[in-house]
């Protein structure tokens, strides 16, 4: 009997540990790898690059004045343009996973992979 119980407690113990673990395989919501993602058309915004750490995002001026920044996800689309330009843009953004910079009242952020990208105006 005691045998009985200490295997039906043991094989307890081992199911709740399996059915406790997590994918980690799994995609988040959020980023450059999310599956969530809208589509963005022919938007216009600043190219700007990041001094810290290279990197290239777009920054728009919305009516509020509130603003949006868009990480870009696939920085060789912006490498060739001058930083400072005025850019049209189309590709899918999704949300950033860091949420401590995003909808900050009036700032937004958002990660973009790029499809296309060409300069309208040069300062």
């Amino acid at each position: 009997m005691f045998k009985e119980t200490l295997r039906l407690i043991v094989v307890s113990v081992v199911i709740l540990i399996v059915l406790s673990c997590k994918d980690e395989t799994t995609k988040k919501d959020c980023g450059c790898d999310s599956n969530n993602k809208t589509l963005v058309s022919n938007q216009t915004g600043t190219l700007l690059k990041d001094s810290l750490t290279g990197s290239f995002y777009i920054y728009k001026l919305e009516p509020g004045p509130m603003y949006v920044i868009d990480s870009i996800c696939n920085q060789e689309k912006a490498s060739k343009i001058p930083p400072g330009s005025i850019v049209i843009y189309s590709g899918y953004r999704s949300a950033t996973c860091d949420s401590t910079q995003m909808n900050t009242g009036q700032t937004f952020k958002s990660d973009v992979t790029l499809t296309q990208i060409q300069v309208f105006y040069i300062y």
